[in-house]
């Protein structure tokens, strides 16, 4: 698979975040030029924030055709420090234009039914998606040894759901597997040597591998720490 996978590498990361969030603008007014609107998910973490910081300053911010939501969520709540919402929304600087996934804190179960609802639209169309990984493989909330993590990673439905990560805060939200292929395009971003040898190791089987048999066509961008 190593083989077949294309990296744009980068020495300097402040560049690679100019030149991707140059390469994402350009995609989000192309589609709302054609289609009059755009869908995109965002991932949290804090490998994405540069390039949310930069997409903050952009002309196409409080557009009512542009609707963003989540890759995955913490399930917490959103003014939480943990919460991938509130991240987002701090570097965009928008409220109302991020469609987040917690809605009902008083039980997991019933959030998850209302996210699913909430989610219709990602689910008819995805212009955009943007990816990162952890140096375990996982991607989105989709984790290694997690049996929770099998349904979004196996199943064919462009469904969300509930999972357990290994660290704090474990209990998840996260689009599934075919959700986040069904994408127009996606954008994977990785840092670190670490976190690039997991990318390119044929011998294991991790989540982000199944992203990358599905979507070789997948943009990878990764810059050195």
């Amino acid at each position: 698979m190593a083989d077949e996978i294309k990296i744009n590498e980068f020495d300097n990361a402040d560049l690679m975040f100019d030149i991707l969030g140059d390469m994402i603008s350009r995609e989000i007014k192309h589609a709302l030029r054609e289609n009059k609107k755009c869908n995109v998910l965002l991932s949290g973490g804090s490998t994405p924030k540069p390039l949310y910081l930069r997409l903050g300053k952009e002309s196409f911010k409080g557009n009512p055709n542009l609707q963003f939501g989540l890759i995955d969520e913490r399930f917490v709540d959103t003014n939480d420090g943990n919460s991938n919402e509130k991240m987002i929304k701090e570097c965009l600087g928008i409220e109302s234009d991020i469609k987040g996934m917690i809605y009902l804190l008083d039980s997991y179960e019933k959030n998850l039914e209302l996210v699913n609802e909430a989610y219709d639209p990602f689910k008819q169309r995805t212009d955009l998606s943007i990816l990162g990984m952890g140096t375990d493989g996982h991607t989105a909330s989709i984790f290694p040894g997690d049996e929770n993590s099998e349904l979004p990673r196996r199943s064919n439905d462009k469904e969300v759901y509930n999972t357990n990560a290994p660290i704090s805060p474990t209990r998840r939200i996260t689009c599934s597997k075919e959700l986040i292929c069904d994408s127009k395009f996606i954008y994977l971003i990785i840092t670190g040597k670490d976190k690039k040898k997991v990318l390119l190791d044929n011998e294991r089987d991790l989540p982000i591998h199944d992203i990358l048999k599905q979507r070789p066509d997948i943009h990878i961008f990764y810059a050195d720490k």
